[in-house]
């Protein structure tokens, strides 16, 4: 049985475009969902996706179905932020985000690709013009765009581009490079911003510990085809900032013949502002006590004006005082 009514057709009037009607507030939606399988706690994840991204129009954030979210934003350019800027992660799991555009439902949203940075290290002199750059992308995943920022420099360590990368497909490591003499070379990939992926298998969502052909393979982690080293960046350590105050583990260094081990400069510089320091504290002290070291009392007279005090002191002690009238 067929109902004649549900075959006519319906076309709104006085609809042009995605204009605003009268009253509403412009708005732009995104939709996203995350790399990975466990439960996410909604308004934990809207407080700190909020505070990292920061809208200057605020962001209204909703689930439509588990693990598919939709972020409502009220100025262009906070949308554009988002989708330019990522790839974001909540827990260190990648969003998956892309425009819902007009027209379009948001569930219908074809969420199977995550664009992302990437370092072309090892290139060789003659191939690293921005057509060479781009068929390296789309080996890679779909090319977004180049980094022009040094734009005219006949070579770099690595070359930075922007490539969508598919999620249904293990990473790439490196590239074998045919060069014009028929020889060939390796180039390798350094991702920006790369969250939780296997080491076994390359997929991003998952680490190698809930990996079942992880489980499975004889292989120990450090025979993987993969590695931390596709991060780009590495490990961030403390910056050598102060060796020079540093006293390494078997003892300090003594000049010969003389048995005294000079400070730095820097190190003289610091002591000799500890003293300066130490001297205030005393005569500070000193001051506000009685002639027999125990304090005055009120009506025994009033503290000496001092002319200079530390930051400290003069934010602990009172306020100007006068000298007692002999």
């Amino acid at each position: 049985m067929v109902l004649e009514d549900e075959e006519e057709s319906f076309e709104p009037v006085g609809v042009a475009g995605s204009e605003t009607l009268a009253g509403d507030v412009e708005s732009w939606a995104m939709v996203g969902r995350f790399l990975m399988n466990k439960l996410i706690k909604l308004e934990y994840m809207r407080q700190v996706l909020a505070s990292v991204w920061q809208p200057v129009k605020g962001v209204q954030v909703s689930e439509l179905q588990p693990n598919l979210f939709l972020f409502v934003f009220y100025h262009v350019t906070d949308m554009q932020q988002v989708l330019n800027e990522g790839p974001w992660s909540f827990e260190n799991n990648s969003l998956v985000c892309r425009q819902v555009r007009d027209g379009v439902l948001p569930v219908d949203v074809v969420l199977d690709s995550i664009d992302m940075w990437v370092q072309f290290h090892d290139l060789p002199m003659g191939y690293t013009s921005d057509s060479v750059l781009e068929q390296i992308g789309n080996f890679l995943g779909v090319f977004i765009k180049c980094d022009d920022r040094f734009a005219g420099v006949p070579w770099r360590s690595f070359y930075h581009v922007r490539v969508s990368i598919p999620v249904d497909k293990p990473i790439k490591r490196r590239m074998r490079l045919v060069k014009r003499d028929k020889s060939t070379c390796w180039v390798t990939f350094k991702y920006e911003r790369l969250h939780n992926f296997c080491f076994y298998c390359g997929y991003l969502g998952h680490s190698y510990k809930f990996c079942l052909k992880a489980r499975e393979s004889p292989l120990s982690v450090s025979q993987y085809p993969y590695d931390a080293s596709l991060r780009a960046g590495g490990s961030r350590g403390p910056h050598a900032v102060g060796e020079r105050w540093l006293v390494p583990a078997e003892g300090p260094s003594r000049p010969s013949g003389t048995g005294v081990v000079a400070p730095a400069p820097a190190a003289v510089e610091v002591m000799n502002h500890a003293r300066v320091e130490e001297g205030v504290v005393a005569v500070s002290k000193r001051r506000r006590e009685g002639p027999s070291g125990g304090r005055r009392s009120g009506g025994a007279g009033r503290d000496i004006v001092m002319q200079e005090v530390s930051k400290n002191l003069s934010m602990a002690g009172s306020g100007p005082q006068t000298r007692p009238s002999s």
